[in-house]
């Protein structure tokens, strides 16, 4: 799936109240021009920066769609820093920005936690937990994981319908259809061993029609609402279509797919440029057309765009090029790159496998993998303190002058910085941190029998009355009560 897509219709939806001009330009695919309709900012005063600018968190977010990542760091960045509403908003927007910044990496752990903070956040607005749904849909769907993705945009959906932009529902649609189609292409016949994606058939996801005249976009058009939909979407619902009937064996639909890559080449969008040539391109190999697959091929190049370091290859890439290699004959280089997809999948699905522990992203249980998120939105020097926090949890005399004292900062330098990119002082992580172990372990199955109280005391909590009080305000619920079920 093109992530950017959906990133960009989130940032477009979520500024059109704000940032009317760039917003509009953004939905109707004119990304270049969406740039130019904030480029203002860059010269913003210091007055400006304080009272804060809406077109800053656009400029860093059309930066990252163009392709320059780390000039749009630097506006995420101020972003954070003109954030002054209150501690709940600056959270929301770390939590946001750190978990499309690592969906698009390919970091799906982080954008994962990320993404289920938000969800989770009983002050997040329907708009926000939309937005975070709609990227755990995507997170899940990236590693293969079907039923949890449509799990996610079933809330996205619920969330959408109590958003006041409408524009949301339209969204969650066009994300369903992409479910569908993604899903029909990489689990065709012709493609059965394509071994990542039949966990797609384990979990019962839908399979789009193949070789229909056009399965896009059902529940769109059911609801009479495709006329309205922005252009971005229209443009999507008619690659989808061309995607799923090209593998269907449809020449007609292979050469109009054909053209619209044409027309995302003419845009100058490297990324989506490239996602679109390997989605053709398995739709080329699903479709039987031989000829066309290998132009694809050739035409991706085995780079990144950019040289974009990511912790995981491309599966898809990776798999089509064993299938390539046998069609030219190639077979003992058709055996190793097949060997070596099979083994990164396989890495894959391991590596993840605790994340699925705690799925429904609106369970009122803060359990997740913790660490990389947070850890994700702080600079370099004070990851080291974040997680001097959590190897010393257990420590009850741990206190925000020792970990100020671990990277050699002061504890006012501590304390600006995790306030900046957290929203949360250095004590609120070391509470949050506890309190999410303590439910943690309250809520596993698995676990020993211990006292809620012994429970406590391995996290560093040892009043009762101290522990029972910060548990509610966090859960809404006593310890007892979470055990109670």
């Amino acid at each position: 799936m093109i992530t950017d897509i959906y990133f960009a219709l989130a940032s477009g939806i979520s500024l059109r109240g704000s940032v009317p001009r760039y917003a509009t330009a953004l939905l109707d695919g004119r990304w270049h021009d969406a740039h130019a309709a904030v480029a203002g900012v860059a010269d913003g005063s210091a007055r400006q920066l304080r009272e804060g600018d809406p077109r800053i968190l656009a400029m860093s977010d059309v930066m990252s769609l163009l392709g320059f990542d780390e000039e749009a760091e630097q506006y995420y960045a101020r972003a954070l820093r003109t954030c002054r509403d209150s501690d709940q908003a600056l959270r929301m927007l770390s939590c946001r920005n750190a978990g499309w910044q690592a969906l698009r990496r390919d970091r799906f752990r982080v954008a994962r936690n990320c993404f289920l903070r938000i969800a989770r956040d009983r002050d997040a607005t329907p708009a926000q937990r939309v937005e975070a749904c709609i990227g755990l849909t995507l997170t899940d769907h990236g590693l293969g994981q079907q039923q949890s993705a449509a799990q996610a945009l079933d809330h996205a959906r619920q969330f959408a319908a109590d958003a006041d932009d409408k524009l949301w529902g339209l969204a969650t649609e066009l994300l369903s259809l992409d479910l569908q189609v993604q899903t029909g292409v990489r689990t065709t016949g012709t493609l059965a061993d394509h071994v990542f994606w039949r966990t797609a058939y384990a979990s019962g996801a839908p399979i789009v029609a193949r070789g229909a005249s056009d399965p896009a976009a059902p529940s769109v058009r059911t609801a009479g609402q495709l006329h309205d939909a922005p252009p971005l979407i229209q443009r999507q619902v008619e690659y989808l279509a061309a995607l799923a009937t090209t593998a269907g064996g449809d020449a007609g639909a292979l050469r109009r797919l054909g053209e619209l890559i044409d027309e995302s080449r003419q845009q100058g969008i490297g990324d989506v440029l490239r996602r679109m040539r390997i989605e053709a391109l398995l739709a080329a190999l699903a479709g039987g057309f031989a000829t066309a697959a290998e132009h694809l091929f050739n035409a991706i190049g085995a780079r990144q765009p950019g040289g974009k370091a990511t912790p995981y290859v491309d599966l898809d890439l990776l798999y089509a090029s064993a299938k390539i290699a046998a069609m030219r004959g190639e077979m003992l280089e058709a055996f190793t790159q097949y060997t070596t997809y099979s083994h990164e999948a396989l890495h894959r699905l391991r590596s993840e496998a605790l994340t699925w522990r705690m799925l429904d992203p609106c369970r009122t249980a803060a359990t997740q993998t913790r660490g990389d998120d947070v850890s994700a939105r702080l600079p370099a020097k004070y990851r080291r303190a974040y997680w001097y926090i959590i190897e010393n949890i257990g420590n009850r005399a741990l206190t925000t002058r020792e970990v100020a004292a671990c990277i050699d900062v002061t504890e006012r330098a501590l304390q600006i910085v995790f306030k900046r990119c957290l929203g949360m002082t250095p004590g609120e992580v070391i509470r949050r941190v506890r309190m999410e172990g303590i439910r943690d372990e309250l809520t596993d199955e698995t676990g020993s029998n211990a006292t809620v109280l012994e429970t406590a005391h391995r996290w560093g909590m040892t009043s009762r009355s101290a522990l029972t009080k910060s548990y509610r305000r966090y859960f809404d619920e006593s310890p007892t009560k979470t055990i109670d079920g």
